[in-house]
């Protein structure tokens, strides 16, 4: 059986200053973002099997892999595939405000889908296609941990509950939480848990079980 664990790369500077970016150098991770994955990584050891970490090649992210690596041990294996969404005309810019500029507008994403991505922003389709392409090339028996962006992580839980992008709106894991996946039985274990709980490694060991 495998389990994929998958976790947001650590608070960074573009989320402190609410940029939109796919750069793949630029915005760190942030003091505070770095200790709080240590933490997270830790949480990791309940774990055992894991053989590998893949990783965005955004910096942000392969930082939040190194960090992981050291506390795992286990070695990092970048891929393209889960790289930030394409952000288009909106790369590097702060997310969008209402007409005074003091609020996120928190309708520009959806008008972008209706209006048919007139900015460049990635569409879905994209996106689940490269998703698609990496997590059915991952051995079925194979455990991994993932390290990847906000929409990245939706499109892998809409993978394995086909859904559409309306369908995981609402979904949303904060920086350095797990999202645990049986990807056999298509079962969602956990999304955005700030630590494996008990709980948790208890049905990926009921999991392992049943599918023996």
């Amino acid at each position: 059986m495998g389990i994929i664990i998958i976790i947001r790369h650590g608070y960074s500077e573009s989320n402190k200053k609410g940029y939109l970016t796919h750069d793949i150098e630029g915005y760190p991770l942030t003091i505070e973002g770095e200790k709080y994955l240590v933490k997270s990584a830790e949480e990791l050891k309940k774990l055992s099997g894991i053989t590998e970490i893949l990783s965005s090649p955004i910096l942000r992210a392969v930082q939040t892999a190194e960090i992981i690596s050291k506390v795992t041990g286990l070695k990092v294996r970048k891929d393209t595939r889960l790289s930030e969404r394409n952000m288009g005309n909106y790369n590097n810019k702060k997310i969008p405000s209402d007409n005074k500029g003091d609020q996120i507008d928190y309708n520009w994403h959806v008008k972008e889908i209706i209006q048919g991505y007139p900015n460049g922003f990635e569409g879905w389709d994209s996106l689940m296609g490269r998703v698609r392409g990496l997590l059915e090339d991952i051995p079925k028996d194979k455990n991994v941990i993932i390290v990847s962006h906000g929409d990245v992580i939706k499109a892998i839980i809409a993978y394995f509950l086909d859904l559409d992008e309306f369908g995981v709106w609402g979904i949303r894991a904060n920086h350095g939480h797990f999202t645990i996946i049986d990807s056999n039985s298509k079962k969602i274990l956990a999304i955005g848990a700030p630590i494996i709980s008990e709980e948790i490694v208890r049905k990926i060991k009921q999991d392992i079980k049943d599918s023996k």
